[in-house]
């Protein structure tokens, strides 16, 4: 029974673990995932699924019916911090699908580090009011071969820039054509310069920032800036204009 590997858009990835230089992060799929891919595999009515405690912790079997028996693979489940219940049982199903071969390769990942700021110069993800590291992180290309992942590029949608690459990421052939996500060019932002050009602005307009990203996330919806270092050069020239036409503050 041969399962084909994950695709990009089918992994999901979090957070692991941080530190003073950077975060860890972790690949993982969810349980529709499987099902989805039991159902084009196999056919949805060829597996089927059972739950059942042992020793105090919950496993799941799944089997998948060759010729006229089923064949029947299992594992247990470990619980979330939300909907323990839900999650303990998820998990199961989940690890029991690795048993059949769904989603191994994660297994053999390269260690997915990413420091607190990139080559140039901007940080690769921001800081909740609790002083906690967050970021959308998403997994842009992923090349398996052999049950392995030899190309890994994720990045981070809230701040738009790629935060972690391994791998031949985005080759220009390959032999079959990949659903994956093109791999776009880095935003240019600006430097301390620019910024102190538009603070002098804001300053002598009395328009606040608040006030000015808000107006740039209007203007520019699909890659709205989270403050001064996220602005583009593009977002630059656009609101610098903007602002030296607005009248000197009263």
């Amino acid at each position: 029974m041969n399962f084909r590997p994950l695709r990009a858009d089918e992994v999901e990835c979090r957070i692991d673990s941080a530190s003073e230089k950077g975060i860890t992060l972790v690949l993982y799929k969810d349980a529709r995932c499987d099902m989805k891919i039991l159902d084009e595999t196999v056919g949805a009515e060829n597996w089927q699924r059972e739950h059942y405690d042992c020793k105090g912790n919950l496993f799941c079997r799944v089997g998948i019916k060759c010729g006229e028996g089923w064949i029947w693979k299992a594992d247990c489940g470990t619980e979330s911090n939300v909907e323990k219940e839900k999650g303990e049982a998820s998990d199961s199903f989940k690890r029991a699908c690795v048993n059949w071969g769904i989603g191994r390769e994660l297994y053999d990942t390269p260690w997915i580090f990413v420091p607190m700021i990139g080559d140039d110069g901007k940080p690769n993800y921001r800081f909740n009011d609790r002083g906690k590291p967050v970021g959308k992180f998403k997994v842009q290309y992923l090349g398996i071969e052999n049950d392995k992942v030899i190309a890994l590029a994720i990045d981070n949608l809230s701040l738009h820039r790629s935060v972690f690459t391994f791998g031949d990421c985005f080759p220009e052939e390959t032999k079959e054509p990949l659903p994956q996500v093109k791999k776009k060019p880095i935003p240019k932002y600006i430097g301390s310069a620019e910024q102190e050009e538009i603070l002098q602005e804001l300053h002598r307009t009395g328009w606040n920032i608040k006030e000015m990203m808000q107006y740039l996330g209007k203007k520019f919806p699909g890659m709205p800036p989270a403050d001064l270092g996220t602005i583009t050069d593009v977002q630059y020239t656009f609101i610098l204009g903007a602002l030296k036409k607005k009248p000197t503050k009263e």
